[in-house]
């Protein structure tokens, strides 16, 4: 604000003064104000952005007179003019998120964007009845996973803070290679069926880093860990978002979703480690990690199995109590913020929950916030189910095969939204809690994305610790 403000300031005190100004702020396009004729909009710096600004601004005009009949399309007539808008709004948003990389958009910025200008859609042209109910109860459902999932990060950085993490990792000994594989695999299966999959996948990385010197044999121990940690998160409410997802929503419950796909989830783990233990030579490890003294922080087994033993409690909690899930890791933070603050006092504030929450990636809540609103506003519409009875008719009315395309297709499109559809396709009425159709999509929306590395966040996250590994890998 103080920068907007010294501007016309600047201006005013003359104008050799307001170039410098520019360029300290990085205001590159203003310096044009102190050439003659006064000042213009735009600037080779910002050209990608202006272009961005205007194509978003054309779009919108257009769709706005498709969905008004201000324009006729030849293949659109009656309702398919106030629809087609919405979805075609809703796939060119969706390019934009899955070409993040391309575009330089934050995704978190897109979807946000993406959720509102759907409602705003809707809300123009869309004959919804009670159509302030249908947004508040859509923000309601979001907000759940929203909040379930702030909680569920903040405690993970203050368990990370403690260094509790150190507790695992020096627990590992292995003599030899396959050893060491096997190790890695079903440690990062068992905790990622309790904590985030990007989590783990960092933790375990960044002990591969320390532990494994050869690059070759680290980066295939890092390739497990990706496919453990997708398979782990499938078979708890809280070890993936999407398994989240359907938990919050009622479409599985805990006890039927753990005896349903432990099973399938160990199968996979089993998969993947038989057959990189097939093609790895016996080779003798040796731990190559620099031995080095490092403080302590009071309280780091306390706050470490608090911390874990609360999450995996909350959907006891809900299940005693009738609260909603996000409730319950709401109190495991908040009582795990009061153990905190009392082991270190006011003096130790990087423990402290405030601390914590400042660390968390916030953007990666606003991007489930932004996408999970969009989504809603198909559903609202009716889009997702006149969807689903397309899909079902296409296949021959097979359901399993929607749920296996789903899992295949999550290794190149973000898994959050496509649960997220599935969700709004299929009623709780025609497919009660732990049906069958739930319990498979649960599953392939959390493994289909070990098909790709880009195809889950834990795989991105391993890109990005490991330099070498590339989309081909």
């Amino acid at each position: 604000m103080a920068s907007f403000m010294a501007m016309p300031m600047a201006y005013i005190a003359g104008s050799k003064a307001l170039p410098e100004l520019c360029r300290s702020q990085r205001y590159v396009t203003c310096r044009s104000m102190a050439a003659p004729g006064g000042f213009h909009l735009g600037a080779p710096e910002d050209g990608g952005a202006a272009m961005a600004m205007l194509a978003l601004g054309a779009w919108l005009a257009v769709m706005y007179a498709i969905q008004h009949s201000l324009v006729s399309v030849p293949f659109l007539a009656g309702s398919q003019c106030e629809y087609f808008p919405i979805v075609a709004t809703f796939i060119a948003g969706y390019a934009v998120i899955v070409l993040e990389e391309q575009t330089g958009i934050t995704k978190a910025a897109t979807a946000l964007v993406l959720g509102v200008l759907l409602w705003a859609l809707v809300g123009t042209s869309v004959a919804l009845e009670n159509f302030n109910v249908a947004v508040e109860g859509t923000l309601e459902d979001v907000a759940e996973v929203v909040f379930f999932l702030l909680g569920a990060l903040s405690i993970v950085e203050i368990m990370d803070a403690h260094k509790g993490f150190d507790i695992i990792t020096k627990a590992i000994q292995a003599k030899t290679q396959k050893e060491l594989m096997v190790v890695i695999g079903v440690l990062t299966f068992l905790l990622s069926s309790v904590l985030n999959n990007l989590t783990v996948v960092i933790v375990m990385v960044s002990l591969l880093q320390k532990l494994v010197k050869d690059d070759d044999f680290r980066m295939k121990l890092g390739g497990l860990v990706v496919v453990a940690s997708n398979a782990g998160g499938a078979w708890t409410p809280i070890g993936d978002i999407t398994t989240t997802m359907l938990y919050i929503s009622g479409q599985v419950t805990t006890v039927p979703l753990l005896a349903n796909l432990f099973l399938p989830s160990s199968l996979c783990l089993v998969g993947a480690v038989g057959y990189e233990y097939l093609q790895m030579a016996d080779e003798p490890f040796s731990d190559t990690a620099e031995s080095k003294t490092e403080e302590v922080p009071e309280g780091q087994a306390l706050v470490f199995w608090g911390g874990l033993f609360g999450m995996i409690s909350v959907p006891i909690f809900t299940a005693l109590t009738h609260c909603p899930a996000w409730s319950g890791m709401m109190l495991v933070l908040g009582l795990l913020g009061m153990i905190s603050s009392l082991l270190h006092g006011p003096e130790h504030k990087r423990f402290s929950l405030r601390a914590a929450l400042a660390r968390v990636e916030v953007s990666d809540a606003l991007f489930f916030l932004g996408v999970l609103f969009a989504v809603g506003a198909l559903e609202k519409v009716g889009l997702l189910k006149d969807f689903a009875f397309q899909l079902n008719s296409w296949l021959g009315g097979a359901e399993a095969l929607v749920a296996i395309m789903l899992g295949f297709t999550s290794a190149v499109v973000d898994n959050v939204p496509l649960v997220a559809a599935a969700q709004g396709m299929y009623d709780l009425n025609d497919h009660p809690a732990n049906d069958g159709l739930w319990n498979l999509i649960t599953y392939c929306a959390a493994t289909g994305g070990s098909l790709l590395v880009i195809g889950s966040a834990a795989g991105v996250a391993f890109m990005g610790l490991e330099r070498k590994v590339s989309f081909g890998w």
